[in-house]
């Protein structure tokens, strides 16, 4: 359809992610399908207790009911794997743990997310910076200023507002600071100049955007660079 793109694309909202062959590196694993999801060098799909070896620590995939997942240690820190674009080095995931929080049994009662997105990011990877970021608060009363907060479906002074994009560093420009609150900042990817917090739940499900740098061979062995770290402020 667009041949000055040269080869298939992918087409994500204000995005045009277009694929290439993967090259192939030493001791790399072999190809795999998940899902919709092609699994290639430098991730690698494992099972069960197999360490799978030729996927580099961080970049293993686990394939649970055709839905791939980056993570291989303990399934609460896993995050969904939408897609991976091979040519520009990301891969589009989701923190879908965070519905749980929305969905805890009555005895121990709704509350909005705990922990932040970066907490599940391994230093193997950076938070793009066409991703947005939604910001939680669990306040002990309603601040006096609620311009631009949204209510959450747990109540009980729980609220959301959007926040800005993270610079090219991934790190959260600016402060949302609330007195009297606890703040959880969530990665979004978002399609709009600003998302809408009301649609929080939406903007989870559809994900972010993390980004790795290609690796380099050494001595027959591929060797990935260190992330910086993702932070923000908060």
């Amino acid at each position: 359809m667009f041949p000055w793109l040269g080869t298939p694309c992918h087409f994500l909202s204000f995005l045009i992610i277009c694929t290439r062959p993967t090259p192939s590196f030493a001791a790399a694993c072999e190809p795999e399908r998940c899902g919709n999801v092609g699994v290639s060098v430098p991730f690698g799909v494992v099972s069960g207790s197999d360490e799978k070896r030729c996927a580099q620590i961080g970049f293993q995939v686990t394939c649970t009911d055709g839905m791939p997942y980056l993570g291989y240690y303990q399934s609460k820190y896993w995050l969904q794997n939408l897609d991976i674009f091979y040519n520009n080095s990301s891969l589009l995931v989701s923190d879908l743990h965070k519905f749980g929080d929305f969905n805890v049994p009555k005895e121990k009662g709704c509350h909005v997310p705990k922990a932040n997105t970066t907490t599940k990011i391994g230093h193997q990877f950076s938070i793009s910076s066409l991703n947005q970021n939604l910001v939680f608060y669990n306040c002990t009363r309603a601040p006096a200023a609620r311009a631009g907060l949204v209510d959450t479906m747990c109540r009980n002074n729980t609220f959301v507002r959007a926040g800005g994009r993270y610079n090219a560093r991934g790190v959260i420009a600016g402060s949302y600071a609330l007195p009297g609150c606890n703040v959880t900042t969530v990665s979004v990817l978002g399609v709009t100049e600003k998302v809408n917090a009301s649609n929080y739940l939406e903007l989870i499900s559809d994900g972010f955007l993390l980004m790795w740098q290609p690796p380099s061979v050494d001595n027959g062995k591929l060797t990935y660079p260190r992330q910086s770290s993702n932070t923000s402020s908060v």
